[in-house]
């Protein structure tokens, strides 16, 4: 079997770790299409998206500190600077600029303060007390839960939100209640139901092979409470379970070219609905599988539909 090779504008480094970069220059490929070139550890040049940091004063020479936000399953990866002035998991005090009420898309009220942070970049933070909203305060502590893509993600510190009763790890019954676009965002999005009645979100575009329509029930494992007090739910596969072992056939291999020189030999696999299931392998193993058309392997988890495997004996 033929082996194709892709060549990743990156090197190999450890997804969730920091390190420092290098700022080379910043270049334009379009109008409205900046990037910082940056230089890693080992010495190699990768390409950050300038848009979404323009007001963290990179400078040629400079050299900052990035996280490896992700790496995604092709071997790219994905940097998240630090922000100049605000920590994740720090409390800040905020001017307030504004306060509003609305209905969400799960048809609940919505209340929010308008913030500004040290560069003038207005944020909304979520807040379950209306009176908050009426009588806004001129200023208000905030913990940044989360940065990414330049963006913060606030909650008023010390103010708990209600979280729905679902517990992180655990697999709950929904139904599906509507389908709605979400006009914050654009995105498609089931609404789902739960037993208290209470409404959840699942984007659409990753389950639409799953044939979930409206009206129907079904299971999902609650994977996390995410910043903005949102549950991101995760569907029973219609075909697989974690922790079980299935047959899947061998579309092709394929060979990683980092910056660096290294190459990471992956298999490419076909689940049930014939969407690709990348697995990164040794190159003994790929060398013993150049013939074969399929392989044993156990499911490790599902997130976003997409199967995470670890392969076992050749067929």
């Amino acid at each position: 079997m033929e082996i194709r090779s892709i060549p990743i504008p990156n090197s190999r480094l450890t997804e969730g770790e920091t390190y420092p970069f290098e700022v080379i220059k910043r270049i334009s490929l379009g109008e409205g299409d900046d990037w910082f070139v940056l230089k890693d550890p080992l010495g190699y040049k990768i390409l950050m998206p300038a848009g979404f940091y323009r007001d963290y004063g990179f400078e040629g020479g400079q050299s900052i500190a990035c996280r490896v936000d992700k790496i995604n399953c092709n071997g790219r990866m994905f940097l998240e600077p630090a922000h100049p002035h605000y920590l994740e998991g720090s409390v800040y005090s905020f001017d307030v600029t504004g306060s509003g009420h609305r209905i969400n898309i799960l048809d609940l009220d919505e209340y929010y303060l308008q913030v500004s942070d040290v560069f003038g970049n207005s944020w909304e933070v979520m807040t379950s007390n209306p009176e908050l909203v009426e009588l806004p305060p001129a200023r208000i502590p905030c913990l940044v839960r989360r940065i990414k893509k330049g963006k913060l993600f606030l909650e008023i510190h010390g103010e708990q939100r209600p979280a729905g009763g679902l517990r992180p790890g655990k697999t709950y019954v929904f139904r599906v209640v509507d389908e709605k676009v979400n006009p914050d965002d654009g995105y498609a999005y089931y609404i789902l139901e739960d037993t208290r009645k209470n409404r959840h979100l699942l984007r659409k575009k990753y389950y639409h092979h799953y044939g979930i329509c409206k009206g129907e029930k079904i299971r999902c494992r609650v994977e996390r409470l995410g910043t903005e007090g949102i549950y991101f739910l995760e569907p029973e596969h219609p075909c697989y379970m974690p922790g079980q072992n299935y047959t899947f056939p061998i579309d092709r291999f394929e060979e990683l070219v980092f910056s660096d020189g290294f190459a990471q030999p992956v298999m490419v696999l076909k689940d049930c609905h014939g969407e690709e299931v990348r697995v990164h392998v040794g190159k003994d193993l790929a060398k013993s599988l150049e013939d074969q058309t399929g392989i044993a392997a156990r499911v490790r988890t599902i997130r976003k539909s997409r199967l995470e495997l670890e392969v076992g004996p050749v067929i």
